[in-house]
């Protein structure tokens, strides 16, 4: 049977709606709507300062995906603490920031560019490059809140 898998355990934001991918198969061809023939997705939250970048995708639970793609309260105070100077880090080739030993590490530097006050949300998070953001984005996403 020709199918697409539609993974389970991604979530992401726009327009300040939080949603969680679900695991199915779409059966292919689709002759469905365009959104039968989509992988699925399902709203979690609504965040109330919208998205901290619109458009990101991460590997999170349901349960917290809403507390780290929301924007947070304007006086939550600070999730990492920036390093002056640049640390070897690893990244995989498509990603701009990863989360690794609560180090968040700027892909295209190599570098650890803050460290978590928190540690990392979980352990190897990442956003990947499509999506440019800056890095007190990638530390309000990939830093334990």
């Amino acid at each position: 049977m020709n199918a697409v898998d539609c993974p389970d355990g991604l979530a992401r934001c726009t327009g300040g709606i939080v949603e969680a991918s679900r695991l199915t198969m779409v059966p292919q061809p689709c002759r469905g709507t365009p959104e039968q023939c989509a992988c699925p997705w399902e709203r979690v939250a609504e965040c109330d300062r919208g998205c901290v970048v619109d458009g990101v995708v991460v590997v999170a639970e349901r349960e917290k995906a809403s507390v780290q793609l929301c924007a947070p309260e304007p006086d939550a105070g600070p999730r990492a603490r920036t390093l002056p100077a640049a640390s070897p880090g690893r990244c995989e080739e498509d990603e701009l920031y990863r989360c690794a030993s609560g180090a968040v590490v700027a892909c295209t530097e190599g570098a650890v560019v803050g460290v978590c006050v928190h540690g990392c949300f979980a352990e190897g998070a990442s956003v990947d490059r499509e999506i440019d953001m800056s890095r007190e984005a990638a530390f309000a996403i990939l830093c334990s809140r």
